[in-house]
């Protein structure tokens, strides 16, 4: 028995690739589910934004309760308009920092809170408590910062 030779042709004969309507469906199908992964991927990275703009102020409010009874002064957390991405910190008569929260998120409405020596707060604006951190491009994504103005406790209540 002699053995035979396959020629190239042959071999590559049963060697097919993918067809160009199998290409083009299966890159259809992967823009769908990117899409759909994408819009998922972006609304939990604005709530992300949210959640640490919230932490930022909360840390903000405690700090400044904390300071007002270690140094035995007034300090201030002064949040100046509407809307506002920024607010200030800092203590009472002096200069204060302006503190910037991430991008996209928004403090709702103004108020200026005075932390005083012996662990009050006192709100020294019409708006008062909850104050409320939410995302400047989706208004159903917040968080409400509560406090209680005789013992200066912050919480956030969703």
């Amino acid at each position: 028995m002699k053995a035979r030779r396959s020629t190239k042709r042959e071999l590559l004969k049963d060697e097919r690739g993918f067809t160009l309507p199998e290409v083009l469906i299966t890159i259809v199908l992967m823009g769908i589910v990117f899409a759909i992964a994408s819009s998922a991927w972006f609304g939990v990275v604005e709530s992300r934004a949210v959640d640490s703009a919230t932490n930022q102020v909360v840390s903000d409010l405690r700090l400044a309760h904390s300071n007002a009874t270690n140094r035995l002064t007034d300090y201030r957390v002064v949040i100046p308009a509407n809307n506002s991405s920024t607010y200030q910190f800092g203590p009472s008569g002096g200069t204060l920092e302006t503190r910037t929260l991430p991008d996209r998120t928004e403090i709702a409405a103004a108020t200026a809170i005075t932390f005083k020596p012996n662990g009050k707060a006192v709100v020294t604006s019409d708006a008062g408590s909850p104050i409320t951190v939410r995302s400047s491009t989706n208004a159903t994504n917040d968080h409400t910062i509560d406090f209680n103005s005789e013992t200066s406790s912050v919480e956030i209540v969703d």
